[in-house]
């Protein structure tokens, strides 16, 4: 069974082109008493590294000083049949983003406790959306197709969008 991941945005701006003002410096905070709390750091770990620390996540310890706030939940609240993930972003009137959640679930919502692998997917893709990337990826290997596999992936083609968004060269 496939799971489904899912993006929403809070205000009406395009999601296809949203971004930080200064993405190297996107204050974080993913709750420390979590048994996923070392998985996300891994996840952004990787976006970083894979942007050549272009996007960059500086962590903090009160959610109030966040830009980006990770929850762990039970399940997604008012969840699609199967969506095990979402990201829920504020946006300026030109398109900076200034706040992004991200909600990771332990269950699908069927009542299925998720597997590392499968959470960790959700991860990286739902860090995808929080950093800019609105639409999804046609390619079900990319991770930001909006079906969980664990075979998926950040692309070069995942790079290049946000490279595209930032201007990046």
């Amino acid at each position: 069974m496939m799971f489904y991941i899912g993006s929403i945005a809070l205000t009406s701006f395009a999601m296809d082109y949203r971004s930080w003002q200064n993405p190297t410096k996107i204050k974080t905070y993913i709750p420390s008493n979590s048994k996923r709390t070392i998985s996300m750091r891994h996840a952004c770990a990787e976006w970083s590294r894979l942007t050549q620390n272009r996007i960059v996540f500086v962590y903090v310890t009160n959610p109030n000083v966040a830009n980006l706030i990770v929850k762990f939940v039970p399940v997604i609240p008012e969840a699609a049949d199967r969506e095990i993930g979402l990201t829920k972003a504020r946006f300026t009137p030109d398109g900076k983003m200034v706040k992004a959640e991200v909600l990771i679930a332990d269950k699908a919502p069927d009542g299925r406790v998720l597997g590392k692998d499968a959470v960790y997917t959700v991860m990286l893709h739902e860090l995808g959306h929080a950093i800019g990337i609105g639409k999804h990826s046609e390619n079900p290997l990319s991770i930001m197709f909006p079906a969980e596999d664990d075979r998926q992936e950040i692309l070069k083609s995942d790079i290049k969008t946000l490279a595209d968004i930032y201007g990046w060269k």
